[in-house]
């Protein structure tokens, strides 16, 4: 069997000084050297996934979730790691891969340093040692979260600023851990609060910073190299906005206090993040340098109070945001034709005078008719698309053809090669029937690819199937159909809306 290997490596801490770890590289060198001194690799594709940095407590790593994949597609039939550990650590997800998803897909799985291949596990019987392996793994990382997460509060409490991220008009000094004040962007951090402190409202707060063309938040972490130029996107937080200044007013940084640990992230299918309880959260006073007084801090704070209802009723919540500049949509209630009912719009051309946006406002009422039909419409379109692709799928028969076929090419090779060694044929006729099995064999594999590619789509068009289905007889527009099936609406003159869906083959 002709192989295609995928080559996982993985180490948890990054090496700063090389572009490389010495510990990927000495991965690297014993996995090359495993396959080149095996008869059974010879001609097999090498494809290399390396994951520098991440930890193998769970499988949300970039490499990892590349091979996975690939694996699907059909481009990687085999795997070799170093050991399980690299592999991951987490003893329920690396058993499931090993003992019922590769070998559903068969896949070849080999740990080198554990001497484990599933080609000699065939029964797919659980080894006792890769088990005990797999558990202590487990044990370990869980072990280390738990130390780790305890050093940090520690280190915390100690009034050192653990974060990855600098809060605006600071830096953080590398040596001593702490905060120290940037003074161009403490600057305007004074000023918002001076202009709070006079009465102006966040809104005339952005019109002033932003007919001053005072730089944003965002200008300043492109600047020192904490975040990318998204300069393809077309929001890039050019100008502030009330949300800007209502973060900065009410965080005590600014008093020289430190919060950490204020959101937590919680695994529910997938892995989010949350608000923290008031109980989790560690705070630590006068840990640096303040920038505002606590007398201006507290009389301009607002005091913390409930979320408003209709926030928790608002169907299109994060969803809506401006044609024309890009910026997320308010709402408020507003009389219409003698009723109460609830408008977007946006307010970019409040809090800057000359902005190039139109203004653009819709009625809830009328927004909901028009996503309404568009996602009536997406869902009948998409049940008549999975059909014809059921209908016209090749089978999976297809791919036992193809690999025959494949066999008998590597069989005809060697036959070409024991009559080159014969003398039966000359060297050029040699090379000439090798590179065209060779061209053969290729033609083949893409083949079997394409026909799991769209083995692959048919299945998760099935799945999107089944939950169209659940809504193709609603009545009515509900928050659990938006949050299912889009992504984003940008709002248009006239009513015009955009919408990007969360699922493939829209129109």
């Amino acid at each position: 069997m002709l192989y295609s290997i995928g080559a996982y490596l993985r180490v948890s801490i990054e090496d700063d000084n090389k572009k490389e770890s010495e510990s990927i590289v000495n991965q690297k060198k014993l996995i090359n050297s495993f396959i080149n001194s095996s008869n059974e690799f010879k001609n097999s594709s090498i494809y290399y996934y390396t994951d520098d940095g991440f930890s193998g407590s769970n499988f949300q790593r970039p490499a990892i979730k590349n091979l996975i994949e690939d694996i699907k597609i059909g481009k990687i039939n085999c795997i070799i790691v170093k050991d399980l550990s690299r592999f991951g650590r987490n003893y329920i997800e690396v058993s499931d891969y090993l003992y019922k998803i590769f070998p559903f897909l068969n896949v070849r799985f080999i740990a080198i340093n554990d001497n484990y291949d599933s080609k000699n596990n065939k029964d797919n019987l659980i080894d006792l040692d890769i088990a005990f392996k797999n558990i202590l793994h487990s044990y370990y990382i869980n072990d280390l979260s738990k130390k780790v997460k305890t050093s940090k509060i520690s280190i915390a409490k100690q009034g050192h600023y653990i974060s990855s991220y600098t809060p605006f008009g600071y830096k953080k000094n590398t040596q001593t851990r702490r905060l120290e004040i940037d003074e161009e962007q403490a600057n305007i951090v004074k000023m918002i609060f001076e202009l709070v402190f006079e009465g102006h409202k966040y809104t005339q707060v952005c019109k002033i910073l932003n007919a001053k063309n005072i730089p944003t938040k965002s200008y300043f972490k492109i600047k020192n190299g904490e975040r990318k130029d998204y300069s393809k996107c077309k929001n890039q937080n050019k100008i502030w906005k009330p949300q800007d200044i209502s973060k900065i007013i009410s965080d005590e940084v600014y008093i020289g206090n430190t919060l950490h640990f204020k959101r937590k992230r919680i695994k529910c299918g997938y892995v989010k993040t949350i608000k923290s309880n008031e109980d989790e959260i560690v705070k630590v006073e006068n840990t640096h340098q303040a920038i505002v007084s606590k007398d201006l801090f507290y009389s301009v704070t607002p005091k913390k109070r409930k979320s408003k209802q209709f926030i928790i009723k608002n169907i299109f919540a994060y969803k809506l945001k401006c044609g024309c500049c890009g910026y997320s949509l308010r709402s408020r209630e507003v009389n219409n034709k003698g009723s109460l009912c609830r408008k977007y719009f946006c307010t970019t051309k409040n809090e800057k005078e000359n902005a190039n946006c139109c203004r653009h406002s819709i009625f809830e009422d009328e927004l909901k008719q028009l996503v309404f039909q568009s996602l009536k419409n997406q869902i009948v379109l998409l049940l008549d698309i999975n059909v014809h692709k059921e209908n016209n799928t090749n089978s999976k028969e297809n791919i036992s053809i193809y690999e025959k076929q494949i066999e008998k090419y590597n069989l005809d090779k060697v036959f070409g090669y024991e009559k080159y060694l014969e003398g039966q044929i000359s060297r050029e006729d040699y090379l000439i029937i090798k590179q065209t099995l060779e061209n053969n064999i290729n033609s083949c594999l893409n083949e079997i690819k394409n026909i799991k590619e769209k083995i692959v789509e048919i299945n998760q068009t099935n799945k999107e199937k089944d939950i169209f289905k659940k809504y193709f007889n609603s009545e009515e527009l509900t928050k659990e159909m938006v949050d299912n099936f889009i992504k984003c609406i940008y709002i248009y003159d006239d009513n015009n809306i955009k919408i990007e869906w969360c699922f493939k083959n829209s129109q």
